[in-house]
């Protein structure tokens, strides 16, 4: 159906430039109507992005005037052109060509192919650890209770071996699994440190 509205649309052009004495030139790269004598129109172009999860396509274009129709080889469906010559639609059939098409003959760009480009790529953070938050009771947040205990027992060895460590739990909020790994580290450490002395 698509490549019959293709032949029918640059046939009908074809006869009317012959009947008129004129001549029709279809813009190689555009595949679309040259512009007449006088300032250039600006060159319509389509796209066709995948989304995000890659459950359907997002079809953007600019440069074009209304009315068009937007065809995918077996459809074709009104497209709303704005007053700035854009229009964004979003379809699910994903593997398929795009073409945008003109409804009236005097339209520039009869018909336009659409190109595939590729998902806009989502910038990864500078460093996920900070970024990421530490859930309660996992392997991370009883080694980071391990590492502040460790350091604790050195602290409080160095400073006394008469007082053992106590947690400061009045700053910020951790687990049970936290604190019985700070614990832990920091009575291994304090032991370690003031047995050798």
């Amino acid at each position: 159906m698509y490549r019959r509205t293709r032949r029918a649309v640059v046939a009908s052009l074809l006869a009317s430039s012959v009947v008129c004495g004129g001549a029709v030139a279809l813009a190689p790269s555009a595949g679309a109507l040259a512009p007449s004598a006088g300032a250039a129109a600006p060159a319509a172009s389509c796209t066709v992005t995948p989304g995000p999860n890659d459950t359907y396509v997002t079809i953007s274009g600019e440069g074009f005037t209304g009315p068009r129709k937007l065809n995918d080889g077996e459809s074709t469906v009104d497209l709303a052109i704005g007053p700035d010559g854009t229009f964004l639609v979003k379809r699910f059939q994903k593997n398929v060509d795009y073409t945008v098409l003109a409804v009236n003959e005097d339209q520039n760009f009869i018909f336009v192919n659409c190109k595939k480009v590729g998902a806009p790529q989502v910038p990864k953070p500078q460093n996920p650890q900070n970024t990421t938050p530490v859930q309660p009771g996992s392997r991370r947040d009883v080694a980071q209770g391990r590492a502040a205990g460790a350091q604790a027992g050195t602290a409080a060895a160095a400073k006394s071996c008469a007082t053992k460590p106590v947690p400061d739990k009045s700053g910020a909020q951790h687990s049970d699994a936290y604190w019985q790994a700070w614990t832990q580290a920091a009575n291994r450490s304090f032991n370690r440190v003031c047995n050798a002395g």
